[in-house]
């Protein structure tokens, strides 16, 4: 089996450790790793902590460390990355079940709040003049028409057309005239699952090219939206006028790993059709 050598002289700020054995190492941070690595590209060989086949072993002062195959889980996150002599890492994991747990309860409660909320504003007749967003099923197609989703090609990335990643298109926003907040639902279809985390942006189209480039208008760019997950809530960098606008929405995946390589994204041309408060 395999016996994986560290590279020695790095400087490390965090470290992992074994209780059971009293094995130990420092690691970079993912976030270290993110910033030396914008564009992801590190190859992971192995992790610790977390696997179903063995792949070798780690040695730090005479002490063995079980290194695993590298494999995706959303219960186990990488924190770190240890690097090795031949320039590849091994992804240090952690357990986060209890913060799954978490996420779940607050989930159980935030529905609550909706059901609330909804039957609230039933009740006061707040639905009575709708300015829902409008979504349609888009797809994953290569010559596409306005208003569905078209390749924008990321060289030297991992084929998306192999990950069956599943999206909706967006043809038409609706925003409420004169205020930063507002509401629609940008969601990572939990198909996803072991596949993708999805990261949104909104554009002014103004050159009327129906892609995103330096002459658009970002109005709003997501974080990372895990699988089954979805924004509904979020503020545009400035308040819009009445009026339909030209606009571009790009949905760039991210592998769900811990490299977080960017996959070949997807570029919806829609309107933004801005209406005045409903009185």
């Amino acid at each position: 089996m395999a016996v994986f050598n560290i590279k020695l002289g790095n400087d490390y700020v965090k470290s992992y450790r074994n209780k059971d054995t009293g094995f130990e190492v420092g690691y970079y941070t993912a976030k270290e790793i993110k910033a030396a690595y914008p564009d992801g590209g590190i190859r992971v060989v192995g992790q610790l902590e977390y696997g179903k086949h063995e792949a070798g072993t780690l040695i730090v002062g005479g002490i063995e460390e079980t290194v695993y195959r590298a494999e995706s889980s959303i219960r186990y996150k990488a924190i770190g990355y240890i690097e090795l002599i031949d320039g590849t890492f091994i992804a240090v994991k952690k357990d986060r079940i209890a913060a799954l747990i978490l996420l779940f309860l607050l989930g159980l409660l935030a529905l609550a709040g909706l059901i609330f909320g909804v039957y609230y504003a039933v009740q006061n007749g707040i639905f009575d003049t709708p300015d829902e967003p409008v979504t349609t099923p888009g797809g994953m197609i290569l010559e596409g028409v306005e208003g569905e989703g078209v390749w924008d090609k990321l060289e030297d990335e991992i084929d998306v057309s192999v990950k069956n990643i599943t999206m909706r298109g967006i043809t038409q926003i609706n925003f409420i005239a004169g205020q930063k907040e507002q509401n629609f639902v940008l969601a990572n279809d939990k198909k996803n699952a072991d596949i993708c985390f999805m990261q949104y942006s909104i554009y002014l189209d103004k050159n009327g090219n129906k892609k995103a480039d330096d002459g658009d208008e970002l109005l709003y760019e997501s974080g990372l939206v895990q699988p089954g997950y979805a924004i509904s809530r979020f503020s545009i960098s400035r308040p819009l006028s009445e009026g339909t606008y030209s606009a571009v929405v790009v949905a760039q995946p991210y592998s769900l790993d811990k490299q977080l390589s960017k996959l070949n994204n997807m570029v919806f041309a829609t309107e933004i059709i801005v209406k005045a408060p409903a009185k």
